[in-house]
């Protein structure tokens, strides 16, 4: 997807010249009615986001009301917007939410629409958390149903590597950096793993292109560089293995490095989270990490909605607000700051642009190294093979919500244990 969404911009620019300017007077006619106000802003990104039952969803949404309701961008500016946010690390549609508010009104605009859109999901994975708390509610959650869930999660998970694989690996190279990747996530245990398999796979493909010569040309204000280097200090804190003592008591710096990690989404950070929450003292069993991905898809927003959820198990409410903060806001900041840099640099260096290729064929090996562990750890029984199978149809082929697939799956659960099948 962000290979057709980086391939818009120079097809837009060889169209005509009537259509390229009749597509920036509807940009330029939007504008002069007005800047958008902020509670607009506020208002507006909070109810997608909170309608919007993941990251694709919410971007779908934006568009359709910025640029074919309100032509607040053309098509071309947000098609920008979409190809930079699948080439930063984060929540990929909290990413064009924050750079949507960014190019309206600026960094207090890009603070407003992140808020706005991490909100919905905060509160749903909170509430959830503090409910599971509840002896009621653990005893419902049976060991057989959360079973079940991981199955739909492996199934949805499996879906989305496949459309992603489809769409970023394509040349003998990028299918190389990918299984590179899955072998060494499937085979090497830590954090500084995901750091140096993302620097690996950039510094290949930046080798290995055809282009040559042209220099990296970025001028960086003093406080860029403040940015840069307190971005730099928090990824070498998260690949740093420590003792489970600092471990735990730095779980939210550590939390912050891995936020500026994380390409591909919420699948592609379960191992990653795996890692950091599943350390000893932190008090997050394995049966717990694996609920709070299964709940997930039912609650709106990104997959790293989960975050709160985990924070909570690990401190509370206070928990839930650090994790949420620790995940986002470093990379909302660097989304902001790849919006004024890094888009000229894939237009004008063609390596930095391999470079970048090769990184995203590499993400694809996070989305099946999930599967795998999700399968390692659920019973190997017809029940779940008949469950796995009727997810996928119902994703695949009929394109049914998650959240439908997951209600039908506990109700025919829940008829099978009242009927006496176990």
């Amino acid at each position: 997807m962000s290979d057709a969404s980086t391939k818009r911009r120079p097809s837009a620019r060889t169209a005509s010249t009537a259509a390229t300017v009749e597509e920036r007077s509807h940009g330029s006619t939007a504008r002069q009615s007005g800047p958008e106000s902020l509670w607009t802003l506020f208002r507006v990104i909070f109810a997608l986001s909170a309608l919007s039952w993941g990251g694709l969803a919410l971007m779908a949404q934006l568009e359709l009301h910025y640029v074919e309701r309100e032509r607040r961008f053309t098509q071309v500016e947000y098609s920008d917007l979409v190809a930079l946010a699948w080439m930063t690390p984060g929540a990929v549609g909290c990413n064009v939410a924050v750079q949507v508010g960014y190019a309206l009104r600026g960094s207090i605009g890009a603070w407003v629409a992140g808020f706005a859109s991490v909100l919905p999901f905060f509160c749903t994975m909170t509430a959830f958390a503090t409910f599971y708390q509840a002896p009621f509610i653990r005893a419902l959650a049976t060991p057989g149903l959360i079973d079940q869930f991981a199955i739909v999660l492996a199934a949805l998970i499996g879906l989305t590597w496949y459309r992603q694989t489809r769409a970023l690996v394509h040349e003998p190279l990028e299918w190389a950096s990918a299984a590179i990747a899955c072998l060494v996530l499937l085979t090497v245990h830590g954090t500084a793993a995901f750091v140096l398999l993302l620097a690996g796979s950039f510094a290949a493909g930046w080798i290995a292109s055809p282009a040559r010569g042209g220099k990296l040309k970025v001028s960086l204000s003093f406080a860029d560089k403040l940015v840069v280097l307190a971005l730099i200090a928090l990824i070498v804190l998260f690949a740093t293995p420590l003792s489970p003592y600092y471990a735990t008591r730095l779980i939210w710096p550590r939390l912050a490095g891995a936020g500026v990690t994380l390409f591909g989404g919420g699948f592609s950070a379960l191992p990653v989270l795996k890692a950091l929450f599943e350390a000893p003292g932190l008090g997050v069993s394995a049966r717990e990490f694996t609920l709070a991905f299964t709940l997930s898809p039912v609650s709106p927003g990104p997959l790293l909605n989960v975050v709160p959820f985990l924070g909570y198990l690990v401190q509370g409410w206070p928990g839930a607000v650090e994790a949420t903060c620790a995940l986002f806001i470093p990379s909302g900041i660097l989304i902001v700051f790849a919006r004024r840099h890094t888009h000229r640099l894939l237009e004008t260096h063609q390596r930095f642009e391999h470079g970048m290729r090769m990184l995203r064929a590499a993400t694809t090996a996070f989305l099946l190294t999930a599967v795998v562990r999700i399968g390692e750890h659920t019973p190997h029984e017809a029940a779940y093979l008949v469950t796995a199978a009727f997810a996928l149809v119902c994703l695949a082929r009929f394109k049914m919500p998650v959240y439908a697939v997951y209600a039908i799956v506990a109700v025919v659960f829940g008829a099978a244990h009242l009927l006496g099948f176990r």
